[in-house]
């Protein structure tokens, strides 16, 4: 299988006080072009909080995260992290999708 296609969304960041005392990180970005059908997209990167993408939560984290958002892109998108520090790194990855197992 070979190395993802990785797509680091560089500064310029949003930011945004929450009234909890976080801060929302955000930004925008494009969905891939090209995803075919064996593969699948993945917002990735470390943070210490919550992770959203459109406005609908993927998930908590604590560290390193991975989340599939395939069909839940949109030809334009904002993910956004709330953290009471700063985000690491954050990308989009297209993944190749391993064949099913034979019988």
């Amino acid at each position: 299988m070979s190395d993802p296609h990785r797509m680091t969304l560089r500064p310029p960041w949003e930011k945004e006080a929450l009234p909890d005392g976080r801060t929302r990180h955000h930004r925008r970005f494009g969905r891939p072009r090209t995803v075919d059908d064996h593969e699948t997209v993945w917002l990735v990167g470390e943070a210490s909080g919550e992770v959203l993408l459109n406005g609908e939560l993927l998930g908590a984290c604590d560290g390193r995260f991975a989340f599939e958002v395939t069909h839940r892109l949109s030809p334009r998108n904002e993910v956004a992290v709330d953290t009471a520090g700063e985000p690491g790194p954050v990308a989009v990855e297209v993944r190749a999708t391993p064949p099913p197992a034979g019988p």
